[in-house]
């Protein structure tokens, strides 16, 4: 099945399944409903006090319920300001979404109605402060409209391609400023990054980060490592997910060993440090020489803080707890992912959308 242009440009070539449900995701802001679980509680439970949350320790835990558009770094930064204190958070969410999120928060501060749309309430205290990847997951309620074919099944195993949101849906994309930065290539990129809206006039790594912050330079290398990994796994996808000598699998105990033990295959996400064997080592070298790119060029020694080392990423995700319900013509689901696991790649298996953008994809 051909997938739209715009999934190519992002590295997903291909998908696990045939055929698919249509329909259009995010038509309304009550339409995609993300609820923080952490601790094993979910963070929209704990904000209506049905379940518990620990109360010792120095830093003090929020949850957040979002009904407006908002990103999660414009909400943290809404509420260092107006509370007071310094904010941490697990992870990012949607901002055209209904979010329930947990934030911890160092100081003082004075509690209440932020604005409208954004509610908080203190839920306890813990002995060590938020921080990136600490969540278990995050719980999704999906109203996909206008569907085509009413399903009598739903998988729930999905390729883990990185999605839209990582690169965007309009060029130019973040993976291909993070390819001319690999590549050193500052007058490429900056004229790219003036298109996304960042003007700069950096001779320099160093005075770009300065101005444009680290963190969007660290964005740019991410996403085009995420573009490599996308390669990899739809390059697998289409050459069979039979296991093969020198495949990497994470066994239930969470370690990584080498098959023919038995767990889920991983790839990885290229970086300096990525040392694999068999049909990885032979896959990646191709897509690397294609690239014109080589993993050594992820080690920026001129500037160490935006170096990308690697890791690794289970090919094959699940939906948890999966449960579908039709309503006329759209279709409800409900799901648990695990954290780094992007809810849009499930939906873009279910749904195989012909024109991504259009149909709320972003």
């Amino acid at each position: 099945m051909r997938v739209p242009e715009l999934d190519e440009r992002l590295g997903m070539l291909t998908y696990l399944t045939d055929g698919g449900i249509g329909g259009r995701i995010k038509e309304r802001l009550s339409d995609f409903v993300v609820d923080e679980v952490l601790m094993g509680r979910r963070a929209s439970r704990v904000l209506l006090g049905s379940e518990g949350f620990p109360s010792e320790g120095p830093y003090h835990y929020l949850v957040a319920a979002k009904f407006t558009k908002m990103g999660t770094r414009e909400l943290a930064s809404l509420i260092s300001r107006e509370l007071g204190g310094r904010v941490r958070y697990a992870g990012l969410k949607d901002a055209r979404a209904v979010t329930f999120q947990f934030f911890s928060l160092e100081g003082r501060f004075r509690l209440r109605e932020i604005r409208d749309g954004v509610w908080i309430r203190p839920v306890g205290r813990f002995h060590e402060p938020l921080s990136r990847g600490r969540n278990d997951g995050n719980h999704f309620t999906v109203v996909v409209r206008g569907v085509e074919l009413i399903p009598s099944s739903i998988a729930d195993e999905f390729p883990n391609f990185f999605s839209y949101q990582r690169f965007g849906v309009r060029p130019p994309f973040n993976h291909d400023i993070g390819r001319a930065l690999l590549l050193r290539d500052l007058g490429s990129a900056t004229s790219m990054m003036a298109e996304q809206g960042y003007e700069t006039r950096a001779r320099s790594l160093r005075q770009l980060a300065d101005e444009v912050g680290v963190e969007l330079l660290r964005l740019y290398i991410h996403s085009y490592q995420s573009y490599l990994f996308n390669l990899l796994l739809s390059k697998r996808l289409m050459e069979g997910l039979d296991p093969r000598k020198g495949d990497l699998v994470l066994k239930e105990n969470g370690e990584v060993s080498l098959y023919p033990e038995a767990g889920r295959l991983v790839l990885p996400i290229p970086g300096a440090y990525t040392r694999v064997r068999g049909w990885t080592s032979e896959a990646l070298r191709s897509i690397l020489r294609e690239e014109g790119v080589s993993l050594d060029l992820f080690l920026f020694r001129e500037f160490p803080e935006i170096s990308a080392l690697g890791d690794l990423r289970v090919a094959l995700a699940r939906a948890k707890s999966l449960v579908s319900l039709v309503r006329g013509g759209n279709v409800v689901l409900s799901f648990f992912l695990e954290r780094g696991v992007y809810a849009t790649s499930f939906l873009r298996e279910v749904i195989k959308p012909r024109d991504p953008a259009a149909q709320g994809f972003h």
